[in-house]
């Protein structure tokens, strides 16, 4: 399990909507000060993601909570949003340059088989009614 904090946002009768901060591991190193990729995060600031979770306990608007991510589904969920439109975009390209298409065609329908694997994963993950959830759990003392 990965766990993450989280603050409470909103609470409805069944949902918990929380903020996350996303993080990344870059300015974790020791040449973030000289690192451009370091140094546009830093200016960036922080950012946040809203999840939303079936209610399981009770909490109160800003709490702070601990968010259990099961990695099994995170690196499926990689896995999936990556590969799928990238193969998808591949097939395309050569289904068209089989077909005899031009370049252009080509890379036309290799969008087109991009823009389809996105739409693809995106119904995918919508119709999921488990999987790739995360649940709250209670802090280790």
């Amino acid at each position: 399990m990965l766990y993450q904090r989280a603050t409470v946002v909103e609470i409805n009768d069944r949902t918990i909507s929380l903020e996350v901060e996303r993080q990344s591991t870059c300015g974790q190193c020791q040449l973030k000060k000289g690192c451009g990729t370091g140094l546009l995060a830093e200016h960036v600031g922080k950012r946040f993601s809203r999840i939303v979770i079936d209610k399981t306990t009770e909490v109160t608007p800003s709490q702070q909570v601990n968010l259990a991510i099961p990695e099994q589904s995170l690196l499926q969920g990689a896995a999936l949003m990556y590969l799928l439109p990238l193969l998808s975009m591949l097939l395309f390209a050569v289904v068209a340059r089989w077909l005899g298409f031009n370049s252009i065609a080509e890379i036309i329908l290799g969008l087109l088989g991009l823009s389809c694997g996105f739409t693809v994963v995106r119904k995918f993950i919508e119709s999921r009614k488990v999987g790739f959830k995360a649940k709250l759990v209670e802090e280790k003392e």
